[in-house]
């Protein structure tokens, strides 16, 4: 639903110049009609004051000069209403009906007082002044008239034009232009507007200009991270194979002897039997062994991060345990798991969040130096999981505690360590939407927690 902004400017200008016109009407017509009555008494008195002039010079000595018939019949025809004669004893004479004060009082040479009364007059003055109105309203008329279509052409179309053109504009249409015309305020406001709309027009293609490289460099860096991820993984299963070997060696000379006593020759049936299945228990061994390391070093199919993607922690902490189980390192160190029941799965991809814990303890158990006690705990938070490795060792230094996940921070000696194996942990907590933490631990040694979002 739109919204409404009242009425527009064009409406409102002509009712105030309609408000304004119908003020001065009102005022001029009572000014007229004050005028036409002052106008009217002027010309009754002057009237009165020439008819009792008239009168009085042939009244005579005591207004005997003046009969009945005559004056009556001015009353008659309407030209007096009343005539008095008065003298130093009171009134004398009268002719007419006597209404108000008189209209003329003269005195004559013989000391008598006329008093005379004239009807008033307003012989087209109604007329006069219904014309008078007429014209005032034609006027009115037309310059509302003439302010309506100067309004339109000068101010309101020009202006319209620009409400729609803003219109146009904020529909992301940026080409919109409108003519510079009308009056000289709405002209310049015209061509401020061209020249927004331009500047918009510029900015957007640069904003376009910078998406693109910002674009362009991100996919560049989380390439990089990719290949840090990668190249980190291939470190951990040199790592791993080191650890790895005699789990490989001891059944291939397992396998090796078994081989050389079926070949003398003199086993019975069953003995030849179970040698098989013996070297059969073996080459499986060596198979799970070799297995496991494939599957850590293998290139995932789905990057970590994706909401669709999820894990069973408890699953990837058994599965990790088991990759490091036989390592050398951790012969000597007591590793504790404890895992709340009913945990819920977490983002991520299965193979990168063993990466994660697999870093995790393989800088646990350098910290340790072989001997000591890890504890490996996940329970569940609100809305997230919290998985949490912990060790006895010494402790994080406090110089590079707060840099401990950037690249290329260690402690260890040149040719020991490259200082990525938690900067690889950040990046993927960090893709997965969750995040990490290290402290020392009060009683001795470091924390990492892991709060992973739980999978919706």
């Amino acid at each position: 639903m739109g919204r409404s902004f009242g009425l527009g400017l064009r409406s409102q200008l002509m009712l105030a110049l309609m408000v304004a016109f119908g003020a001065a009407f009102v005022l001029l017509s009572v000014v007229t009609a004050r005028l036409d009555e002052s106008e009217r008494a002027e010309e009754q008195r002057t009237r009165a004051m020439g008819l009792a002039q008239a009168l009085a010079s042939g009244a005579g000595a005591e207004g005997e000069a003046l009969s009945e018939e005559p004056i009556a019949k001015m009353v008659e025809q309407g030209l007096i209403e009343r005539v008095e004669i008065h003298g130093t004893d009171g009134l004398r004479r009268g002719w007419g009906v006597l209404e108000g004060d008189p209209d003329a009082i003269v005195k004559t040479r013989d000391g008598l007082e006329l008093r005379v009364w004239v009807p008033a007059s307003d012989r087209g003055d109604a007329a006069r002044r219904a014309l008078f109105l007429f014209y005032l309203g034609l006027t009115a008329a037309t310059v509302l008239l003439l302010t309506y279509v100067l309004l339109t052409y000068f101010i309101v179309r020009p202006i319209d034009r620009l409400r729609l053109a803003s219109e146009r504009l904020a529909a992301g249409r940026l080409r919109t232009r409108v003519p510079v015309q009308g009056a000289a305020e709405v002209a310049r406001l015209a061509a401020t507007f061209n020249e927004m709309a331009g500047q918009l027009r510029e900015d957007r293609a640069s904003l376009q200009q910078r998406l693109e490289e910002l674009e362009h460099t991100t996919a560049e860096l989380t390439n990089a991270q990719e290949q840090i991820i990668r190249s980190a993984r291939l470190a951990a299963v040199g790592r791993l194979s080191a650890g790895v070997a005699h789990e490989i060696g001891n059944p291939l000379a397992a396998i090796r002897g078994l081989l050389d006593l079926m070949q003398l020759g003199d086993l019975d049936r069953d003995e030849e039997t179970e040698f098989v299945s013996r070297i059969q228990r073996e080459t499986e061994r060596i198979h799970h062994t070799i297995r496991d390391l494939l599957d850590f070093s293998r290139n995932d199919a789905v990057p970590d991060g994706r909401i669709e993607s999820s894990a069973d922690l408890a699953e990837v902490v058994s599965d990790t345990i088991k990759l490091i189980d036989r390592q050398s390192r951790f012969r000597d160190i007591d590793l504790a798991v404890a895992l709340e029941e009913d945990l819920p799965r977490v983002r991520g991809d299965h193979e990168r969040l063993r990466q994660l814990l697999l870093n995790l303890l393989f800088n646990a158990a350098d910290a340790l130096g072989g001997k000591g006690r890890i504890e490996v705990s996940a329970r569940n938070g609100e809305g997230v999981v919290k998985l949490v490795v912990k060790d006895d060792g010494p402790g994080i230094d406090r110089e590079i505690l707060d840099q401990v996940f950037d690249p290329f921070v260690t402690t260890k000696a040149a040719g020991q360590g490259t200082g990525l194996g938690l900067a690889v942990c950040y990046t993927i907590v960090e893709r997965l939407g969750g995040a990490i933490e290290a402290a020392n631990r009060e009683q001795g040694g470091a924390a990492f927690e892991v709060r992973l979002p739980a999978a919706i």
